[in-house]
């Protein structure tokens, strides 16, 4: 067994690496057992070769422990409550399906943020986030790609040209039909989120008889429910932890306009309240 304090490679504005940090809040962790490594995405520190040797993908969170690396939120996940000293109660049956949903490319939470569903909100990206992260991560692989080891330069290059491309809808001057079809997808991505609460979500919590979908506490299921759900309620432009009262209503309107079932405040506010949640940020 290595020696070698485990290390988890975050950024602070990534929804996927909440999932962790929320995991060793809550299931007993020390402060300082698990090194936390930066990795600024708005820097395009991802796409930096070192980076690339430890995940291939550029994406964050990896886990380095015991000589063994892993890539993705659930994965790390999982390893980190397996050696946990207090690991959650087992959740439901599902919850493996139901964290491959809450993941799904449908009601990405990335996408949200940087999609525009309007004219209006295409404006307010311009002057806000989404275009200054996209502007970080271009400048970032302009500078790595053209000099990038050869095994990382197809990787490389392909996201210097899609970053470029989405970029250039908030730098360029895209023409109508251009417009219509961005927003398009983007109220589609806004509708499958809806699903995804009112359906899956809602099930999951009302199957366990509790506050949470693993029952009266939360389990390794709601660490992915609640990184996924904030950064979507974040997305919707109202101020991170609002309470449900504030945050509910916006997001339905944002997802359709019909109302959530009272679970879903329940649980909203229920989170807000943990420890865990305010301590990691969550947002």
């Amino acid at each position: 067994m290595s020696s070698e304090k485990p290390k988890l490679y975050e950024f602070v504005g990534s929804c996927w690496a909440n999932v962790p940090k929320i995991a060793i809040s809550e299931t007993g962790w020390k402060d300082g057992e698990i090194e936390w490594v930066s990795i600024n995405l708005a820097e395009g520190k991802n796409f930096e070769p070192e980076y690339l040797k430890i995940n291939p993908e550029g994406t964050v969170p990896s886990l380095v422990i015991d000589g063994k690396t892993l890539t993705d939120s659930t994965s790390v996940t999982s390893e980190i409550i397996k050696r946990a000293p207090h690991p959650p109660p087992a959740s439901a049956g599902t919850s493996t399906s139901i964290i491959e949903e809450v993941h799904a490319d449908a009601h990405d939470p990335n996408a949200t943020l940087l999609c525009a569903v309007d004219d209006q909100d295409r404006t307010a990206k311009v002057q806000g986030l989404p275009k200054a992260f996209l502007e970080g991560r271009q400048k970032a692989l302009d500078k790595i790609a053209p000099t990038a080891p050869e095994e990382f330069k197809a990787f490389l290059e392909k996201k210097q040209k899609g970053n470029k491309a989405f970029l250039e809808f908030y730098t360029g001057n895209p023409d109508e039909s251009a417009r219509q079809e961005h927003y398009k997808h983007a109220k589609e991505l806004w509708k499958s989120a809806g699903i995804l609460i009112r359906g899956v979500i809602t099930q999951a919590i009302k199957n366990n008889g509790g506050t949470f979908a693993a029952g009266n506490t939360p389990g390794e299921v709601d660490y992915h429910i609640i990184t996924w759900l904030s950064r979507t309620i974040t997305n919707t432009g109202v101020e991170p932890h609002s309470p449900a009262s504030v945050a509910i209503p916006k997001l339905a309107e944002y997802t359709g306009g019909h109302e959530f079932d009272p679970v879903i405040s329940k649980y909203w506010d229920a989170w807000l309240a943990r420890d865990s949640f305010k301590k990691n940020k969550i947002h």
